[in-house]
């Protein structure tokens, strides 16, 4: 193997590996990249696993010979990274010693590798589906829908995003759907026409997260999702010169019936402002210290008042503006740190909560935006009880 590579496109790609590398290692061999440099094609392929997710990035570059290659991931990584930016690096073989010669400017580094054959092989899948959609969107869903992941590992299959395709004439959708069993997050973007066989799949948390840093840190165009009956792939260009396949095994289990909790007759509606329901909430929350982060709303029907209270450190109360249709003031109490987590997510300037009584799900979603987006979103939130004075 012998080439030269830009410092900046190659500790990118490293970074990608090193993302998905655990840090310890029961098979040494999954703490090393897999080098297959290709004369004929002009490109380095990076290949990392973890057994459950797979990063293969294929990098343009000036290749003078082939050869592959296992060289130690976050060795090298750090290797890169210390290395000037904006310098090329150079890779080259020391026959004397079985060792990968890595150069740029004045700086040398001769580094062990290991043997290929040990690395686990990456099979070639027959996905059922493909479809390309913008990674902006993509990118929005996901980020959306993910404010209701379960947040520990005691119900797997709750562990990520519900994503199924859905016949909704006139234009078919497709959703992405999280949910703690406390609160749902749902969320629909126009679905790609060859995405009508779509499968349902559970996306991991884990890939969840890797798949939103992969995008932030790509170009803004369309991302290739695949799917088999149990694995996801993520395909898209991440630099100029570099395109990344990034797969993740699918989550094995059935996600829970959540339509009908979004399909309810709420008929007490609240409208608010949006960032003032935020800075309230914040506000009222900073006594709340146990473990349910409960506030009081007491509604009527032109303002809103949030009440907190906690016995070890005493109360807060705040009131703001709100239009409510109901004749008699109403009173429930949620979880502020779940009520935070999704108004956070709505950017239309006032939002609504459909409400019908003080111990059933709450429906919460953005009213009518100036513009239309691209992502429509839905909210579901389950009350605590009701919080008494101490």
């Amino acid at each position: 193997m012998k080439l030269s590579i830009s410092q900046k496109i190659l500790e990118k790609a490293l970074s990608h590996a090193n993302w998905i590398i655990e840090k310890k290692q029961t098979v040494p061999i999954l703490g090393y990249v897999l080098f297959q440099a290709s004369q004929e094609r002009g490109d380095l392929v990076i290949t990392a696993t973890n057994m459950d997710m797979t990063m293969v990035d294929s990098i343009k570059c000036d290749v003078h010979a082939s050869g592959t290659y296992c060289l130690p991931a976050s060795l090298l990584y750090e290797i890169i990274r210390k290395i000037k930016p904006g310098s090329d690096v150079y890779f080259d073989i020391a026959r004397e010693n079985n060792s990968v010669i890595v150069k740029s400017n004045k700086a040398s580094f001769s580094i062990h590798h290991m043997d290929c054959s040990g690395f686990p092989p990456i099979a070639s899948l027959e996905y059922l589906v493909s479809f390309s959609i913008n990674t902006k969107i993509l990118k929005n869903a996901i980020d959306v829908a993910k404010v209701a992941m379960l947040q520990d590992n005691s119900r797997f299959h709750l562990n990520g995003i519900h994503m199924h395709y859905e016949e909704n004439p006139p234009i078919d959708k497709l959703k992405f759907v999280a949910t703690d069993l406390f609160r749902i997050a749902c969320v629909s973007v126009n679905a790609p026409q060859s995405s009508r066989n779509l499968p349902p799949a559970i996306i991991s948390k884990r890939t969840v997260l890797e798949l939103i840093k992969l995008i932030d840190g790509g170009a803004d165009t369309d991302v290739s999702v695949s799917v088999s009956e149990n694995r996801i792939a993520f395909t898209l260009e991440t630099s100029d010169s570099m395109k990344t396949e990034f797969s993740s095994r699918l989550v094995n289990g059935t996600f829970p019936e959540y339509k009908a909790a979004l399909n309810v007759s709420n008929d007490k509606i609240l409208v608010v402002n949006t960032a003032d329901f935020i800075e309230a909430l914040e506000r009222v929350s900073t006594v709340v210290t146990d473990s349910t982060s409960s506030v009081k709303l007491v509604i009527h029907q032109d303002k809103l008042i949030l009440e907190g209270i906690s016995r070890e450190f005493g109360s807060a109360s705040d009131e703001i503006e709100a239009s409510f249709n109901g004749f008699e003031s109403f009173e429930i109490c949620f979880n502020s740190r779940y009520l935070l987590d999704i108004l956070g997510q709505i950017k239309t300037p006032q939002v609504k909560l459909l409400l019908a009584e003080s111990n059933s799900s709450t429906i919460i979603e953005p009213t009518d935006a100036a513009e239309k987006t691209d992502v429509d979103m839905i909210f579901a939130i389950m009350p605590i009880e009701i919080v008494k004075n101490v």
